[in-house]
């Protein structure tokens, strides 16, 4: 039985734990062969590190894109992070159009912004970039303040489900197919809710003491995982959700982690197989 292959576009920040360093573990541990487009090599992430450095990659996207197209290599599914070049969003179109097989998933993670900012180092032609490929997506999955960016609405720190579910009609109709939105919280509670089939979705679990980079990434591995396997909406976030709160729970105690969570104990734990069982039986009938 062939194995599905999802190729992920997003930056590698070679220390702490977000973007393809993430991604490309967890995807494989679901059991998705997983191919990178690395945007950007940083030394660190952009959170609570100073003089980070970073290799913008947008030069050589476009060399690596045509010598997969010419060696018929295609996807089952491409999902993009972290973009930090206008101009890579021209090449993740071609991508889509070249390298996505007939019926595949793109899913875009916008991640660009949180706490109602961008982030260092991004400005408005990121937003621009980001609505051209949100466009043509079947599934976006930004937190609040992206999706903000996104729609052009008023970021709120408080907020009522009627401001959530503007948001998501907002990704909607910008061309999203399947809009979810992460961070949302509710009655204490924190997760995600999500628009498919003309159905609003909603997953939560317990809000956890103290917040963490690298989760929204982590989130959205997990979401392309069970997307990917045919699942629905509602378990797809449950699922995510549940997986991000036991990675926070495995770090909380350990004032000295705090550039990331430790999913890897996550990964290696016998919880993983609540997470892959269902997944890997699925697969193989």
């Amino acid at each position: 039985m062939e194995n599905k292959k999802i190729m992920s576009v997003q930056d590698i920040s070679c220390y702490g734990q977000c973007s393809l360093t993430v991604a490309l573990p967890i995807l494989s541990a679901f059991g998705y062969e997983t191919a990178i487009l690395p945007s950007a090599v940083l030394s660190t992430h952009t959170a609570g590190f100073k003089d980070f450095t970073v290799r913008d990659l947008t030069d050589d996207l476009d060399a690596i894109v045509a010598h997969w197209n010419r060696e018929n290599i295609s996807f089952d599914c491409i999902y993009t992070g972290y973009i930090g070049d206008r101009r890579q969003f021209k090449t993740i179109l071609s991508a889509k159009e070249n390298l996505l097989k007939k019926g595949g998933v793109f899913a875009v993670d916008p991640a660009m912004a949180d706490n109602g900012k961008l982030y260092p180092a991004l400005n408005g032609d990121i937003v621009d970039g980001m609505r051209e490929i949100v466009k043509a997506s079947d599934y976006v999955l930004p937190n609040i303040t992206e999706a903000c960016f996104l729609t052009g609405a008023e970021y709120k720190e408080e907020y009522d489900e009627d401001y959530i579910l503007s948001l998501l009609d907002g990704l909607k109709n910008l061309g999203a197919k399947t809009p979810v939105i992460t961070g949302v919280m509710r009655g204490g509670r924190i997760g995600a809710m999500g628009m498919g089939n003309g159905k609003i979705v909603g997953a939560f679990g317990e809000k956890q003491p103290i917040n963490y980079h690298g989760t929204g990434d982590i989130f959205s591995s997990v979401a392309v995982a069970g997307i990917m396997n045919g699942e629905p909406l509602e378990k797809v976030l449950q699922r995510a959700v549940d997986f991000v709160i036991d990675c926070i729970k495995c770090t909380v105690d350990d004032s000295s982690h705090s550039y990331g969570v430790k999913f890897e104990q996550v990964l290696k734990s016998k919880n993983i197989d609540r997470y892959t069982t269902a997944l890997r039986v699925k697969t193989a009938l």
